[in-house]
């Protein structure tokens, strides 16, 4: 019985990874490969020239992984999703899926087998982008002599120790309705998810004279050797921030030492400074854990004007997180999902309709993702409550619930800010987009082509 098992799923292997072979044959065949692979040497060694930063290593950096790679990500994005589209479309019209229906394959398996063609494809040109890119960054280091302040890292991001957006929600909902400011015309479950959406987006002003203190749990332990780095970003109107002065004071729960560091230079929009870990005492040898940041706003209450800050994402603690290179490796897994789920989606619309029909289908739900979600983070409730913006806003929300789980993760932006991809962030990544959704489309694509009639030869 297991002899059966284990020789019936080696023949469904074989079929699945004959499939893929005849498909990657098929594509290289043809110079829609090499073209692709051209224009992303173009862009990887012609965009960085083309574009010019402000000429510090951190524009040089900011070009090469937020233009570079966002481009050619953006390139393969399009160019998988309508290969993909084009895949099963174009052989049922042309009859030429029959010299493969003779045989014993079964819909999963030539569903599978297409698949893995294109995330095979996928790989080879996203890890020859993304070698690009790091080869761009040694050799600039080197020209250049790139101090060690200078070169890119990869820091772990600990945030304050905050109630959840939505027990936050809940409890400003309370308030509101404590002191009877409720919204009229609004339901309390749509009072309850805007606030919950604009929990992250929340300011809170810390006026001269005040004090405000965040605690921190690292993921990771803070070994002696090492450096904790505190950052603020804040808003103000730049022509006040000469007026504003403050003390932050880090302290180490384990150790009950703490370090002040006065501030007085507010020019810019976010404070960065670091401490050694030996300024907290002997550390135990489970290493230190728990922080707690405090800051004092000491500038003069009659002229200086309060900061704003986002406290989910504007106070965080940065400690090391390994290397550059590997959070590169990182993003480029995270990239490789996304492109997993547009080449599972293009060949679930490819069984359904025509080659054109599946492109146009696939670039419109393509645009509306991209829109939706930008519209349901500036769009208000007045906004919604317009006839004429009802089925807009609907839509967006619509397509950002099915998406934003697929799109959470930001690989760009945490490289260019130095900040290590969290863990889970590329658990769920790669669990939605790579595993759970492909077989969800998988299972739609095979249940369509099992019914669909195949192109007859007459």
């Amino acid at each position: 019985m297991a002899n059966d098992a284990q020789n019936g799923l080696a023949a469904t292997a074989r079929r699945i990874g004959g499939v893929a072979v005849l498909a990657v044959r098929a594509a290289l065949r043809t110079r829609t490969v090499g073209a692709l692979l051209a224009l992303l040497a173009a862009c990887v060694l012609v965009l960085p020239g083309v574009v010019k930063g402000d000429g510090t290593p951190e524009g040089e950096l900011h070009i090469l992984l937020t233009y570079t790679l966002g481009f050619a990500f953006g390139i393969l994005c399009l160019a998988t999703l309508w290969a993909a589209c084009a895949l099963f479309a174009a052989e049922i019209d042309s009859a030429r899926m029959q010299l493969s229906a003779v045989k014993p394959v079964r819909a999963a398996e030539f569903w599978a087998g297409k698949w893995l063609a294109l995330l095979a494809l996928n790989g080879v040109a996203l890890l020859a982008v993304y070698a690009g890119v790091y080869a761009q960054v040694r050799w600039r280091m080197h020209r250049d002599g790139w101090e060690a302040v200078e070169q890119p890292v990869s820091r772990r991001v600990a945030h304050p120790l905050l109630p959840t957006p939505r027990q936050e929600a809940r409890e400003t909902l309370d308030e509101l309705r404590a002191r009877n400011e409720l919204p009229h015309g609004y339901s309390e479950r749509t009072i309850l998810r805007v606030l919950e959406e604009k929990a992250h987006e929340k300011y809170t002003e810390i006026p001269p004279g005040r004090q405000q203190a965040w605690r921190f749990r690292l993921s990771r332990p803070l070994r002696t050797s090492e450096t904790v780095t505190v950052r603020l970003r804040f808003e103000t109107e730049y022509n006040t921030r000469a007026q504003v002065t403050g003390i932050c004071r880090l302290g180490c729960v384990e150790t009950a030492r703490a370090v002040e560091v006065p501030l007085d230079d507010f020019t810019l929009k976010e404070i960065e400074f670091a401490v050694d870990a030996r300024a907290f005492g002997q550390a135990p040898d489970a290493g230190l854990r728990t922080f707690e940041l405090s800051f004092e706003h000491t500038g003069d209450a009659k002229h200086a004007p309060g900061l704003l800050l986002r406290f989910r994402k504007d106070v965080a603690l940065l400690t090391p997180g390994g290397s550059f290179w590997m959070n590169l490796l990182r993003a480029a897994a995270v990239h490789g999902s996304v492109l997993a789920l547009l080449a599972a989606f293009g060949l679930t619309l490819s069984v359904c309709f025509s080659l054109p029909v599946a492109a146009f289908v696939a670039t419109v739900l393509l645009v509306l993702t991209m829109v939706g979600n930008s519209v349901v983070q500036v769009v208000s409730e007045e906004d919604a409550k317009k006839w004429s913006n009802r089925a807009g806003v609907l839509v967006s929300r619509t397509v950002h619930g099915a998406t934003r789980h697929a799109l959470q993760a930001e690989p760009l932006a945490a490289l260019t800010n130095g900040e290590r991809l969290d863990a889970g962030m590329l658990r769920a990544s790669v669990g939605w987009n790579a595993l759970l959704l492909p077989l969800l489309l998988a299972a739609a694509g095979c249940a369509v082509l099992r019914r669909r009639e195949l192109a007859d030869a007459e």
